[in-house]
């Protein structure tokens, strides 16, 4: 992946993050940024690193809605 796309990729996630969220959310989702920073891409699963982010968002949607996952 070259810079432009990544750049792109960034911007767009800081685009949503500071137009869709309220002040309080921010704060708490900066608190838990810790553990995103930490994270190892090796741990994990191999479903997780086949499948699409189309599939992935798909998947966590789904799951927010029937209770199966909380967060």
């Amino acid at each position: 992946m070259n810079q432009k796309e990544i750049d792109e990729i960034l911007n767009h996630i800081s685009q949503k993050f500071n137009d869709d969220l309220p002040g309080i959310v921010k704060m708490l989702v900066r608190k838990k940024i810790g553990k995103f920073q930490s994270f190892q891409a090796e741990s994990l699963p191999d479903s997780l690193r086949t499948c699409s982010v189309e599939e992935l968002i798909n998947i966590v949607q789904e799951a927010l809605e029937s209770g199966k996952l909380k967060l």
